[in-house]
C-alpha cells in the first residue's frame, strides 16, 4: 500500500470506521478471498499527440450504420474476480487525446450510432472477492477532444455519445474493503461536440455530450468503501461540451449536454462508506470555465422532446443503502460555469417538449437509503464559488402540447438527505 494512501486510511482503522453494514442485504456461498495478494505497480509517461478518426459513408439505403473511435494516452487495469489488491499507478500525458467520428449519406432504416471517446489518462481496478487499496496520480497537460457528426436524408432510430475527459479513474468491489485515493490534475481544454442534421428520423433521437477534467466513480457491494482525492483543473482553460441537433421530422429526441470540472460519484450498499473522511476531506478545485449547450430544432415532432444543459465546476455525489455513510468534502471553484439550452419545433400531434439549463458551482449530495436498514448520515462540507453563474433557455413552439422549461443557476449547493427526510440542504 502507498504511503500517501497510508496517511490517508490512518485515521480510518478505527473500530467504528470499519464497523460492519448495518445489514448484510447480498450473500455470497464462498467469498473467502484468498491469502495471496496481488500487487501491480503502472507508470506511464507519454509525450505525443493521439488521434482516431472513423468516418461512415452510407450511399443509397442500408440496414444500419455505426461509427466508432477511441483514443487514450494511458490506460491501466488492475481487475480481479477474486483476491486482495494493492493497486498503485502515475500517469503522465503531455500530448493532445483527439476522436472523431462521422456518419454521413442518404438512408439508414435501423440505427444509425456514433460513440467518440477521448481521454487523457484513463485508470480501473477493483476485486470482486477480497480487498482492494488502490491509488492513482495522473495529470493531463495536453488538450482532450471529442467530436460526432452526422448528416443523414432519413434513419429509424439515432444514437450518439461524444465523450472526452482529461483523467478518469474507477474504482469497484464487493465482499471486502473498497480502499482509494486519487490525485487528478488537468492542465488543458477539454471539447466534447455533437452534430446532428437529419430531415427523418422514425423512432428516436437519443444524443449524449459530455466534458470534463477530472472524474472518478467507484461502485461497492457489501463492501466498506473509503474513498478520497484531491482534483484540480487549470486556468486559461475551457472545459465546453456542445450539441447541435436538427431533425425535420423526429418521434421522441432526447438531447444531453454535460460539462464539469471534477466529479466524484461513489455509490455503495450494505457496508459503511465515506467519501474523504474528516481531516482529510475530498479536495476539489476548479479554475477552468465550464461551458454546457444543447442547441435543438425540430420542425415536426411527435412524442416527447427532452433538452438539457448541465454545468457545474466541481460535483462530489456519495450514495448507499443501509449502511453509515459520511461525505467531507472542501470544494472551491474560481472560473464561470455556464450552461444555455434552445429548442425549437412544432408538434401537431400534442407532443410534449421539456427544457433544462442548470449551472452549479460546486454542488455536494449525500444519500442514505434509512428504510433498508438501521443506519447514520453525517459530513461536513465546505464551499466556496467566486466565479460567475449563469444559466440560459429558450423555447419556441407555436404550436404542440405541454412545454416545460426550467433555468436554474446556483452558487454552492450541499444537500444530505436520507430515504424518509433530507437531513439538512443549503445553497446561495
Amino acid at each position: 500500500m502507498s504511503v500517501k494512501l497510508k496517511a490517508f486510511l490512518g485515521a480510518a482503522s478505527s473500530a467504528a470506521l470499519f464497523a460492519p453494514a448495518a445489514i448484510a442485504q447480498d450473500t455470497c456461498d464462498d467469498c473467502e478471498a484468498p491469502a495471496l495478494r496481488s500487487y501491480i505497480s503502472v507508470d506511464q509517461v507519454h509525450t505525443g499527440d493521439l488521434w482516431s478518426e472513423m468516418d461512415v459513408v452510407a450511399v443509397g439505403t442500408v440496414d444500419t450504420a455505426s461509427a466508432s473511435a477511441t483514443t487514450t494516452g494511458n490506460s491501466a487495469n488492475g481487475l480481479l474476480a477474486s483476491g486482495n489488491l494493492d493497486y498503485d499507478t502515475i500517469q503522465q500525458m503531455d500530448g493532445d487525446a483527439t476522436a472523431e467520428t462521422s456518419i454521413i449519406g442518404d438512408d439508414v432504416t435501423g440505427a444509425a450510432v456514433t460513440v467518440s471517446t477521448a481521454y487523457g489518462n484513463a485508470s480501473n481496478a477493483g476485486t470482486m472477492i477480497g480487498n482492494s487499496y488502490a491509488q492513482s496520480q495522473q495529470t493531463m497537460n495536453g488538450d482532450t477532444d471529442a467530436r460526432a457528426e452526422i448528416e443523414l436524408l432519413g434513419a429509424g432510430s439515432v444514437a450518439s455519445a461524444s465523450t472526452a475527459i482529461a483523467n478518469v479513474a474507477a474504482t469497484s468491489g464487493a465482499f471486502g474493503d473498497n480502499m482509494a485515493f486519487q490525485t487528478q490534475t488537468s492542465n488543458g481544454s477539454v471539447t466534447a461536440a455533437t452534430d446532428a442534421d437529419f430531415s427523418r428520423v422514425e423512432t428516436l433521437v437519443a444524443i449524449a455530450t459530455t466534458a470534463a477534467g477530472n472524474s472518478v466513480t467507484s461502485t461497492g457491494s457489501t463492501t466498506t468503501s473509503v474513498q478520497g482525492a484531491v482534483q484540480t483543473t487549470s486556468d486559461s482553460e475551457t472545459i465546453q461540451a456542445v450539441s447541435d441537433v436538427y431533425a425535420g421530422f423526429a418521434n421522441d429526441a432526447v438531447v444531453t449536454t454535460t460539462s464539469s470540472g471534477n466529479s466524484y460519484v461513489l455509490q455503495n450498499e450494505w457496508g459503511f462508506t465515506s467519501l474523504g473522511r474528516e481531516g482529510s476531506e475530498l479536495y476539489q478545485g476548479n479554475s477552468s470555465e465550464i461551458d454546457a449547450q444543447s442547441y435543438v430544432t425540430l420542425d415536426d415532432w411527435t412524442g416527447t422532446a427532452a433538452v438539457s444543459a448541465y454545468g457545474v465546476g466541481n460535483s462530489a455525489v456519495v450514495g448507499n443503502i443501509g449502511s453509515d455513510t459520511q461525505l467531507h468534502a472542501i470544494q472551491s471553484n474560481f472560473a464561470a460555469v455556464g450552461s444555455q439550452a434552445s429548442f425549437s419545433g412544432e408538434s401537431m400531434t400534442g407532443g410534449v417538449a421539456t427544457l433544462n439549463a442548470t449551472a452549479i458551482g460546486n454542488a455536494a449530495t449525500a444519500t442514505l437509503c434509512i428504510t433498508c436498514g438501521e443506519a447514520a448520515l453525517s459530513g461536513t462540507v465546505s464551499q466556496f464559488n467566486s466565479g460567475t453563474v449563469y444559466a440560459t433557455g429558450t423555447m419556441a413552439v407555436p404550436t404542440g402540447g405541454a412545454v416545460i422549461g426550467t433555468a436554474s443557476a446556483i452558487g454552492n449547493s450541499a444537500t444530505f438527505q436520507t430515504g424518509s427526510a433530507s437531513s439538512g440542504t443549503g445553497g446561495d
